[in-house]
Parts: C-alpha cells; structure tokens; sequence
C-alpha cells in the first residue's frame, strides 16, 4: 500500500470510529453498514456536524440535532455551502446519518413525525 493510500485509508478508519460513537448502541450495526457507502468527503461533513452538535450540547441541555441543519448549511457562515448542489447532497446525508445513528423513539426527527401523522 502506498503511503497516500494508507494515510487516507488511516483518515477513513479514524473518521467511521468517531461517528461510531455518537451512534446510539442499538443502532451501531446499521451506522457501520451505511458509514462503509460514503466517501472520505461525507464522512467528514458528518463528523463536522456531529462536532457542532457536540459544542452546541454544551450550551443546550435538549439539544436537538435537527435543528441545526439550517445554521450548520447556511451558506453566509461557511464558503465551503456556496454551491447549492453539494450543501443538498451533505444536507440528505446528514438527515440520513441521523435517522441510522439515532432511535426514532428516543430522539424524533421531523420526518419521523410526519410520517407517524
């Protein structure tokens, strides 16, 4: 293996355990099978946001990570959202990571809501 290989295959490794522990138990299994799918890119785009929840947990007793999304995408806070297309794609792949790392029941997401109505 050629040492960019190792070092991006070392950042993957690092990147899929740390989202592994903000998954719930019950639900780690299932975050392991959709984290293998994602490129080194999302995978970083959902630890950045995990990140944010986790400085934002510290201000907020009941913080809900949903209802960062729109702060964490805003396009004026960070260049890195200014292209429409890849903050949409990084937007369902942050609302997906957390319907697979979290328990409808112990953490309901707007979709979840809506869909029990």
């Amino acid at each position: 293996m050629e040492l960019p290989l190792a070092v991006a295959a070392a950042t993957r490794s690092s990147l899929v355990g740390s989202l592994l522990r903000t998954a719930f138990s019950s639900h780690r299994q299932t975050a392991v099978t959709f984290l293998r799918g994602l490129s080194c890119s999302e995978l970083e785009c959902l630890a950045e946001f995990e990140g944010s929840c986790a400085i934002e947990s510290q201000e907020v007793v009941a913080l809900n990570a949903y209802r960062l999304l729109e702060d964490f995408f805003e396009p004026s806070v960070s260049e890195r959202w200014c292209n429409s297309e890849d903050r949409a794609h990084k937007t369902v792949l942050v609302l997906t990571w957390l319907e697979y790392s979290r328990s409808a029941v112990d953490y309901p997401s707007p979709v979840s809501a809506r869909a029990s109505v």
